[in-house]
């Protein structure tokens, strides 16, 4: 069997989700281009933008594959990632559609599983465990990756996700070789927390996952304390029961599908993007490679309030969650944090509130069918 070489970080598919209808080349900048420096005292930077197809981008050969006893093996690469990758397509097309309440409900877990996998498969991903994991050897590396690749989920979750759209804006989102990107307003680039390989932790309150889904989709996902009131001084502190690989449940019809950005606001998204990718952005027309040139403001704290949303989804505090069984026994439950009973005393009590609040609704719906 020949193996697979080029391995891509960003796969093709998704990258073709940022080309318009029939456009087979687009805009890759590179953001640290080789200098070279002419006889006539010009400067050439080599490569700096290359108009190519989405498969001579964003790869790196053998990235995933594994070297035993001098044996090479590929299956990284074309079993887990081929699984993820189209499960993760279907996903992705699903909550990008306009009747994606109705699609998503089979997808809801793959598309955290791509999210999740997005993010530990790249350059800065790979990197970061490096530093966090201190492996043995690459194949030690590649190991951890895959015992690790679904250790955000619980914490996006239990989130508050967005979905804005750029249908009403000229320009349109754009792909990095991080399309998982995090971004605190309080953490400014420079910042410890900021540098290669590092990115502000998901569980500070203020740090918000962005994930753009194709071209005029992107997904934005906030901490819920945060979302409901976000502030510079609550941004870098913990969220209320912080945690990986907890089990939660999980409510996909609070979703916010109400913004269609402004151009302004696109742009925004797209410097923070640009900002905090690795070396490679790629875009469908070249302007949009340089969000600061048309961006009105670039304060790193100031980019935040893009991301405040005002929907009444957001209104509440406290709420829990329970899932019930035959003859209304209660088999789940859960507050908004992610924290379920710690004793059967608690149970009995949650069960015993359950109950009350399915009598209270099954004689709102008598009442309300006795008026018809």
């Amino acid at each position: 069997m020949t193996l697979s070489k080029k391995h891509h970080y960003v796969p093709e598919w998704y990258q073709r989700r940022f080309m318009y209808e029939g456009q087979n080349t687009y805009f890759r900048l590179d953001k640290f281009p080789e200098m070279i420096n002419l006889p006539n005292g010009k400067i050439i930077k080599k490569g700096e933008i290359l108009t190519k197809g989405p498969g001579k981008f964003f790869y790196i050969d053998e990235l995933y594959t594994t070297n035993y006893f001098g044996q090479k093996n590929d299956e990284i690469e074309r079993h887990l990632f081929g699984k993820i990758d189209t499960d993760g397509a279907a996903a992705i097309s699903a909550m990008s559609s306009p009747d994606w309440m109705r699609l998503i409900h089979p997808h809801i877990l793959k598309y955290f599983e791509y999210m999740d996998a997005q993010r530990l498969r790249t350059p800065k991903g790979l990197n970061w465990l490096i530093k966090v994991t201190k492996p043995k050897s690459y194949n030690d590396l590649l190991m951890k990756m895959q015992d690790l690749r679904t250790m955000h989920i619980t914490m996006w979750a239990e989130a508050s996700m967005e979905i804005v759209g750029a249908n009403n804006s000229g320009t349109k989102f754009i792909v990095s070789d991080s399309p998982v990107t995090f971004y605190n307003s309080v953490f400014y680039p420079k910042n410890a927390k900021c540098l290669f390989p590092n990115d502000p932790e998901i569980y500070l309150k203020g740090t918000r996952t962005i994930f753009p889904l194709d071209m005029n989709h992107c997904a934005i996902l906030t901490n819920l304390e945060y979302a409901r009131s976000p502030g510079k001084l609550k941004a870098p502190k913990s969220r209320t029961n912080p945690r990986y690989f907890g089990n939660t449940i999980n409510k996909y019809d609070d979703i916010i599908r109400e913004r269609e950005f402004k151009e302004e606001q696109v742009l925004s998204i797209n410097y923070i993007l640009k900002k905090r990718a690795t070396k490679y952005i790629a875009a469908a027309n070249e302007d949009w490679l340089y969000p600061e040139k048309y961006l009105k403001k670039t304060n790193w704290g100031a980019l935040d309030s893009v991301f405040i949303s005002k929907s009444t989804k957001l209104f509440g505090i406290n709420r829990e969650t329970f899932i019930g069984g035959k003859g209304g026994k209660l088999i789940a439950t859960q507050d908004e944090f992610g924290r379920k009973p710690k004793s059967e005393k608690e149970w009995l009590e949650k069960e015993k509130q359950a109950n009350a609040m399915r009598e209270h609704v099954m004689k709102l719906l008598a009442k309300k069918r006795s008026k018809k």
